[in-house]
């Protein structure tokens, strides 16, 4: 167990004493990230955070691991998706080239290295799966970086879960990733909890998720399909469900109608946000959403040595949890609409009887 721990602390101290420096660079270079429609800073933050994250991790991972193909598939892809999202900080890519990309890395990482997923009957079924499920978090990661501390949290969360698992199934190779993992985003966390004062920029968010999502593919979980699948669905929880709300949202708006749009789209109305609107403020949405993240977790680790039943259960605990709060917030945005919409009346003045 010691030799995880130093690993946590080399890529704490890694990325805790990079995180400062960077910052500076990013005001001299002007790497930084301007108030916008959808921020919530009113002044210029430096974005340069993400390449503490990436420095650290590989120190971290390549600190006492023996790399396997897949090892270095995971390692390869999470550096390639880290330069995509570096040069979109840079540069502003369109958001069709940064699809593009996503799918070329995934497809390097699982036809070149192996890493899919091993559920379904087909190596075509499981490559698909695989590259949505990856693309997805990724992106779900990304647009959870609207909030200080609120991104970098919720994978170190999911993390240490992961590596719990690791640990009691004994695969060790898998217990020092997800370490190495914990260690930067706890060092970045330092300063990216100091309001507005560094943001990991779209070259951080990217990296982890990309990250996150490909320890969840090569993890294997239990031998029963239901709680393969309930597992990571809930370590990963908030996440999905961020993604599968504001995608379902959208929709119904018709305010995206396609991949590419989806990937473009910024807005205000993520669950971050929408607890603010309910009367949070920002730092307490971001505690609320690492708690509800941590109590996933916890139940994903209950039903990790259970059999079907717990499995299919814990689908159907989060299944009911997101339709509820998709629900829930629908419509609260419908009555808020009809309220606006209904007229005032003005009272009407008796004139004097003549």
């Amino acid at each position: 167990m010691y030799k995880y721990w130093q690993i946590l602390a080399l890529a704490f101290m890694v990325s805790a004493a990079l995180t400062p420096l960077l910052r500076g660079v990013a005001f001299k270079l002007g790497i930084l990230d301007y108030p916008k429609q959808h921020g919530i800073h009113s002044h210029p933050v430096p974005r340069l955070g993400g390449v503490s994250l990436y420095v650290a991790f590989v120190i971290g991972s390549l600190y006492r691991l023996d790399l396997s193909p897949m090892l270095k598939g995971v390692l390869l892809g999470s550096s390639l998706m880290f330069l995509i999202g570096l040069l979109d900080d840079l540069i502003h890519l369109r958001a069709g080239i940064k699809l593009a990309g996503q799918f070329l890395v995934c497809g390097i990482m699982m036809f070149g290295y192996g890493v899919v997923l091993d559920v379904f009957p087909g190596l075509a079924v499981n490559a698909l799966f695989t590259a949505l499920g990856i693309i997805g978090l990724t992106n779900a990661i990304n647009f959870l970086d609207n909030m200080d501390g609120l991104a970098a949290g919720l994978v170190m969360i999911s993390s240490a879960a992961i590596f719990m698992v690791a640990y009691s199934t004994r695969q060790f190779w898998l217990c020092y990733l997800s370490m190495a993992l914990v260690g930067a985003t706890a060092g970045f966390l330092v300063f990216n909890l100091k309001r507005k004062h560094v943001f990991m920029g779209d070259a951080g968010s990217t990296f982890l998720g990309f990250t996150l999502a490909s320890l969840a593919v090569m993890c294997e979980w239990s031998r029963e399909l239901p709680v393969t699948l309930a597992v990571p669905t809930l370590i990963l929880g908030v996440p999905i469900l961020d993604m599968i709300l504001i995608t379902v949202l959208r929709a119904k708006e018709d305010k995206v109608k396609n991949l590419k749009e989806w990937i473009d789209y910024t807005g205000k109305d993520h669950l971050s946000h929408r607890l603010m609107r309910l009367g949070l403020g920002e730092r307490a949405a971001v505690f609320f959403l690492w708690g509800i993240q941590a109590f996933f977790c916890v139940v994903a680790l209950l039903i990790l040595p259970e059999d079907t039943r717990y499995g299919i259960l814990g689908l159907l605990f989060y299944a009911v949890a997101t339709c509820g709060i998709i629900l829930f917030f629908r419509k609260r945005r419908a009555l808020l609409l009809n309220l606006n919409r209904r007229p005032t009346g003005k009272k009407r003045t008796r004139r004097p009887k003549p």
